[in-house]
């Protein structure tokens, strides 16, 4: 039998002559006590449940800094890559900026050094008519020369 506080207060002891009646004032305490120890060691497991409960929550509030700190990292390390790779980003297509002028540069130095070398070609072919020309009108000058010395029956003085 279960006693709780209202029933312990209420019981009353019957009276005898000599006071309350021994057997029955012992049948109580035994009962008080030992509903009191079922109360304490309960009281006692609750206890450690609780505490086994708040040391069970501290760990998991210590994996939950754990986490946040791990995802502020992380969202940290994500900002830094993302401006690294924009850096990157950045110097290659500045470097690929420099290299198409650069490129273009020696585009146009070679297309100067061309467009020279044709006017000089153009030049020279020009000289090399003049002296074929040359050559040409001379060697018709010689053949002139000799048809006249030859007579106009095209005989030949020596002959």
């Amino acid at each position: 039998m279960r006693l709780t506080p209202i029933e312990i207060r209420q019981h009353r002891f019957s009276v005898r002559l000599r006071g309350f009646d021994p057997s029955e004032v012992e049948v109580f305490l035994e009962a008080v006590v030992a509903d009191f120890e079922a109360v304490v060691r309960e009281n006692a497991q609750l206890r450690q449940e609780s505490e086994r409960l708040y040391a069970e929550l501290e760990a998991y509030r210590g994996r939950e800094r754990t986490v946040q700190e791990t995802l502020t990292t992380a969202q940290t390390v994500v900002k830094e890559l993302q401006q690294t790779a924009i850096k990157e980003a950045e110097l290659k297509v500045g470097a690929a900026e420099l290299q198409a002028e650069q490129l273009l540069r020696e585009t146009e130095e070679r297309r100067a050094e061309l467009d020279f070398e044709i006017r000089e070609l153009r030049h020279l072919r020009e000289r090399a008519e003049a002296e074929v020309r040359k050559t040409l009108e001379g060697y018709l000058s010689l053949i002139d020369g000799l048809q006249q010395a030859r007579g106009p029956r095209g005989n030949d003085v020596d002959r």
